[in-house]
């Protein structure tokens, strides 16, 4: 009662945006795709032809890559296609979600329905995926794989994995709820899926670092290994349900999200985005920035508003600005939203730095 007080906004914006948990994993899909498509349209509005620096076609495909504009037509044309696909299932789930939720003993048949239809979903918007995308497709099947040269393959190999990692707490969600299919949820199951996408970008670390000896490597490595110890609270934090010392995981966790939060954002502003001043950007060379300099402050506000949000969360909470059991502000899963949005504003920023590269290097 005291938050809704505080905040009366808060129960409608959760009404509008909230739906439910396995439903997220498939929205926030939908959004990531879609978020690629104005990725593209960005770089074409700024005159960035970055498909100089990612590989548009397999390796062995002998036909010249998709220019910018032909790779902004097929994205906006599969994000439409998936969504008209996907739009119909979305509001079926979510209507009986709702009406499981209301209903004193539904149907065994309906339960069934509501925990497999998601499930659905994502099997066909990953077929599409693999079926369309050939490139995805490609460096799904060598996703350990990832070589050091050449580094336009590399790039799209890193902007893949690295979004992958951006949908880990949505898969723990996803993976809960799906396991019900059979009854029971799968124990801890749910964290072993989270932890892939991590694991796949630490391995590919440190094979890179086998090949090319560079110590920087290693301490990228070392960045994706930060959520280990976080991913591991969880789990103790799970065994010792109801126990003193499931508190004592949570103040141990926050201190490894914190090293883990500051660390990504010096990673991402010093080297992924390859800004060696907050001031002057690129100070090395005047001609270095390609986009207007606001755009690089505005990135650098939101990505360090975004990466410590579950920090503003537990603040909220203790000045009693948020409900103390949640892990939201303003409505349901908005972390898992924000997050989503983060990677994408990585992206343009990261591919910007790769075009900076590419062109002051020759």
């Amino acid at each position: 009662m005291e938050n809704s007080e505080v905040n009366p906004e808060g129960p409608y914006l959760s009404t509008i945006l909230n739906v439910p948990a396995p439903q997220r994993f498939i929205v926030l899909i939908i959004l990531a795709i879609w978020i690629w498509t104005w990725i593209l349209r960005f770089f074409l509005h700024n005159n960035l032809d970055i498909s100089q620096v990612i590989l548009t076609r397999v390796p062995h495909d002998i036909r010249p890559g998709y220019t910018l504009q032909q790779l902004h037509r097929t994205a906006r044309n599969f994000a439409l296609k998936i969504t008209r696909i996907i739009m119909p299932f979305h509001f079926v789930t979510v209507f009986l979600f709702e009406f499981k939720n209301v209903t004193e003993g539904p149907l065994k048949n309906i339960v069934f329905i509501v925990y497999f239809l998601p499930f659905i979903q994502c099997v066909i918007i990953f077929w599409f995926l693999l079926k369309e995308c050939h490139m995805i497709k490609y460096c799904a099947r060598r996703c350990l794989f990832i070589e050091p040269s050449p580094r336009t393959l590399r790039n799209t190999y890193i902007l893949i994995s690295d979004t992958l990692t951006s949908f880990a707490k949505p898969l723990i969600d996803f993976t809960l709820f799906s396991s019900l299919i059979f009854r029971e949820p799968f124990t801890h199951f749910d964290l072993f899926v989270a932890l892939f996408p991590v694991l796949v970008r630490l391995l590919q670390c440190l094979r890179e670092y086998r090949l090319l000896h560079d110590t920087t490597l290693l301490c990228n490595a070392l960045k994706y290994s930060c959520n280990l110890p976080i991913l591991f609270c969880t789990w103790k934090s799970r065994v010792y349900e109801g126990s003193i010392n499931k508190e004592r995981l949570y103040h141990i966790q926050r201190w490894f999200m914190l090293f883990n939060s500051s660390y990504t954002l010096f990673w991402d502003i010093r080297m992924d985005w390859s800004l060696d001043s907050l001031t002057s950007l690129r100070s090395r060379s005047k001609s270095a920035v390609t986009l207007k300099k606001k755009m690089y402050h505005s990135a650098i506000v939101i990505d360090f508003l975004l990466r410590f949000w579950w920090l503003w969360v537990y603040i909220f909470q203790n000045l009693k600005l948020a409900a103390a059991d949640s892990d939201y502000i303003f409505f349901q899963g908005e972390i898992q939203y924000f997050e989503v949005i983060r990677r994408g504003i990585w992206v343009i920023f990261k591919l910007d730095a790769e075009y900076y590269v590419k062109f002051t290097s020759k």
